[in-house]
């Protein structure tokens, strides 16, 4: 069973920008994104090549993911 990493959609991490290539899911709260639920281990990252950031990591590259709009 995987575990996942839960962030706010607000937060600038790996996991809320659109060059995240790793598993995520939506959460919503009143109809609205709130959380993103990303599996833990490392994904590949287009933004830097070379680079298996986590969920959580900061990256100066970062861009919302075009689904949390």
């Amino acid at each position: 069973m995987s575990s996942y990493a839960t962030i706010r959609i607000t937060e600038r991490k790996c996991a809320t920008c659109s060059f995240w290539m790793g598993e995520r899911i939506i959460d919503f709260r009143a109809n609205k994104p709130f959380y993103i639920k990303a599996t833990t281990k490392g994904a590949d990252c287009i933004a830097t090549k070379g680079r298996k950031p986590t969920p959580g990591t900061n990256c100066l590259k970062w861009q919302r993911w075009e689904k949390l709009d």
